[in-house]
């Protein structure tokens, strides 16, 4: 057996034993030498999941992570993994008043005029509990698990030792970046343990928002605030799954969804920040058709170059420029040389002529960028973890759109967005620059290619 912190013994071997249970053990014992073969993937990641599931929050959180990296994950694995529910026991109200009165230094009561010790949802980070603060305001408050940071920090350094192993010990472990992947996870994880960062990102999506009236964020109450606890607005809405498949439903999802579509569109394409996880369940339906967004763990940020390469991998997708799409991803400086170019090229006509059988309206932008990811794994490509959640976000406001209203493209939706890119103040400088830097006859190195 290999070396271990003496601090790690005990949650250590609680993991080794939770990894043999399920057909893993051979990753973290020595000696034990058995190959994974590609065919054999599937059951690994059945294995994965099952165990993750079993390992608590920290290997929960870096399951769905991992299933949103099919550009460098194998797709058995991914496939699995994203089938991890983030589903755990509700805490005691007693563990919950202890974490609220040591993180704010007060008592509940002092804090809380009201405090329903009924969770309104659970989570492998922590639960959410309605609450009213003292001059009448409703809130919702959510409370992170207690001790969750030493838990996770001892995890994510037991899993940097599982990572070594699958290296050494297994050929696909060797052809999949997995330490630059854990240690993406790592940040991403320990900033969703830190709820300040939340509350931050919330204000930054509702400033983006503010002149939108059918888009509402919900305010932060920083006096009651803490990296375990954060307390914001409570927002009475009916969640957008109920809603979807509804035939009872006396709302316009024609215009929930035309809504919905322009708000994250704007985010991802004009401010640069978006939320990163536009599932039903983060979204409260209010009345007149107005849409609450909630839960901001998960919030991307893109620079304004970065929202450019976007729109041209985008335009060289629906308009099977690929010429344009190489040239973008090697502005990216994420393409290898040794990379077969013309098989690229035959692979993104492939993809193409898959998705555009149908009407560009009916264009699938969200599959149509998983299915790139996919080409770009079997081309050793690596994109910038900013991408990936682009397109997740992207994929998964596709789903939710086709299941309220079929007929809204997003690809429609975008135009006017890309328009309103290119001919912005800054973007109008570039454009210009490039014109006359290029002349006529070459326009594929611009936001977007208009040849």
């Amino acid at each position: 057996m290999f070396e271990i912190p003496a601090r790690h013994f005990v949650r250590y071997y609680e993991i080794l034993s939770i990894l043999m249970r399920h057909g893993l053990g051979y990753l973290l014992i020595s000696g034990n030498l058995m190959p994974v073969q590609e065919e054999n993937l599937a059951v690994v990641g059945v294995h994965l999941r099952n165990a993750f599931a079993e390992l608590g929050p920290a290997f929960i959180k870096i399951g769905q992570l991992a299933s949103t990296r099919s550009d460098l994950l194998p797709q058995p694995i991914v496939q699995e993994l994203a089938k991890l529910q983030d589903r755990v026991r509700p805490l005691s109200f007693r563990e919950i008043r202890g974490v609220v009165e040591a993180s704010l230094q007060s008592r509940l009561e002092s804090a809380y005029q009201e405090f329903d010790p009924v969770p309104l949802a659970a989570a492998s980070i922590g639960q959410v509990h309605y609450a009213v603060l003292h001059n009448g305001e409703r809130v919702a408050v959510k409370v992170q698990r207690p001790m969750l940071r030493e838990t996770v920090k001892t995890d994510l350094e037991i899993f940097q030792t599982l990572v070594n192993q699958i290296e050494q010990r297994t050929e696909w472990g060797k052809r999949y970046p997995l330490r630059m992947l854990l240690k993406e996870f790592s940040d991403t994880i320990k900033g969703e343990l830190d709820f300040l960062n939340e509350g931050q990102n919330a204000e930054k999506l509702a400033k983006l928002n503010k002149k939108n009236s059918n888009i509402l964020i919900p305010k932060i109450y920083w006096e009651f605030m803490h990296p375990s606890v954060l307390t914001m607005e409570y927002i009475s809405g009916i969640p957008l799954h109920q809603i979807i498949g509804s035939q009872e439903t006396s709302n316009n999802v024609h215009r929930i969804a035309e809504r919905l579509s322009k708000a994250l569109l704007q985010q991802i394409l004009l401010g640069g920040c978006f939320h990163g996880d536009p599932h039903p369940g983060n979204i409260l339906i209010l009345p007149g058709d107005k849409i609450a967004l909630i839960d901001f763990g998960i919030t991307g940020h893109l620079t304004q170059t970065m929202r450019g390469q976007i729109l041209s991998l985008i335009s060289g997708l629906v308009r099977g420029n690929n010429a344009l799409i190489l040239k973008t991803l090697s502005q990216m400086g994420i393409v290898p040389e040794y990379v077969d170019k013309f098989a690229f090229q035959a692979d993104i006509s492939t993809l193409r002529h898959k998705h555009l059988k149908v009407s560009l309206r009916k264009f699938a932008m969200g599959e149509s960028i998983q299915d790139f990811f996919d080409i770009i794994f079997r081309h050793g490509i690596q994109i910038p973890s900013e991408f990936i959640l682009v397109g997740k976000a992207l994929l998964t406001l596709e789903g939710t759109l086709n299941g309220l209203d079929p007929t809204i493209s997003l690809v429609e939706q975008a135009k006017p967005f890309s328009r309103r890119f290119i001919w912005g103040k800054s973007g109008l400088m570039e454009f210009w620059n490039k014109i006359r830097g290029t002349r006529e006859t070459d326009t594929t190195g611009l936001p977007i290619n208009i040849q």
